[in-house]
């Protein structure tokens, strides 16, 4: 993790998330705009990423799928099932799930940006962006966890 990794205080109510798995966000959604936003920058700014199906969540999510060809720094970054690359998600309501440093979930969680996946400690839900502002805090959260899994970051 970076050492000045801190993130603002998320304003309002947290979403409502389901209770149940797969673990999804059922109020203050994404809207389409700020979806397509999110994705486009995902999937074209990390070095070595690509667009995979998931393997763990619904048909509709899109996973970040690490190249095979790119050495990783931590085993724990990724998801199940074990042998795969793939290290967040991208959920179709703009949430995400990834792995991130310990100290990087915390602030997520106390800043109000994410909570706890209810199976897997070391899944970060990311509550989905509502606005280009709260875009680019998802953002620094999506680069601490590429830089988990590859100890890269992006300029």
């Amino acid at each position: 993790m970076a050492a000045a990794f801190t993130l603002p205080r998320r304003a309002g109510e947290p979403p409502r998330v389901g209770s149940v798995v797969p673990q999804l966000q059922e109020t203050q959604k994404s809207p389409a705009e700020v979806y397509e936003k999110v994705a486009a920058w995902t999937f074209s700014a990390l070095a070595g990423v690509r667009e995979e199906p998931t393997r763990i969540s619904v048909p509709t999510t899109r996973a970040l799928w690490l190249d095979e060809r790119v050495d990783t720094v931590h085993d724990d970054a990724f998801m199940p099932p074990s042998g795969g690359r793939e290290f967040a998600h991208l959920h179709a309501d703009g949430s995400m799930h990834l792995h991130v440093d310990g100290a990087v979930a915390r602030e997520v969680h106390d800043k109000g940006w994410g909570c706890a996946h209810p199976l897997d400690p070391r899944s970060c839900m990311v509550y989905a962006a509502r606005d280009d502002g709260e875009i680019e805090v998802v953002k620094r959260v999506i680069v601490e966890s590429y830089r988990y899994a590859t100890g890269r970051s992006i300029p």
